[in-house]
């Protein structure tokens, strides 16, 4: 067979290895990039309200417990459905 490939693997090319320093610090500068994007996205969309209401609450309430994260949405959801903040939607 020759190293043909047949089935799934048939037109897929393994990824070269990173073997210069150049490939893994070009690596690192994109996964630095990711990790930014997601960072930004997850702040504007309030996607880490609870992360941020658990360091709250380590900081300034350290012997009561967190609410659950289902509970912490539930309650951020009706508070922003009973006052209504200015928002886009």
């Amino acid at each position: 067979m020759g190293g043909r490939r047949t089935g799934s693997d048939a037109g897929r090319r393994e990824a070269p290895p990173l073997t210069t320093r150049a490939d893994r610090a070009w690596v690192a500068r994109l996964r630095r990039a990711a990790g930014a994007v997601r960072w930004y996205v997850r702040g504007v969309t309030g996607a880490d309200a609870y992360e941020r209401y658990l360091r709250h609450q380590r900081q300034a309430h350290p012997g009561q417990p967190p609410l659950t994260e289902r509970a912490f949405w539930r309650e951020h959801t009706d508070d922003r459905d009973t006052n209504p903040r200015m928002r886009c939607c």
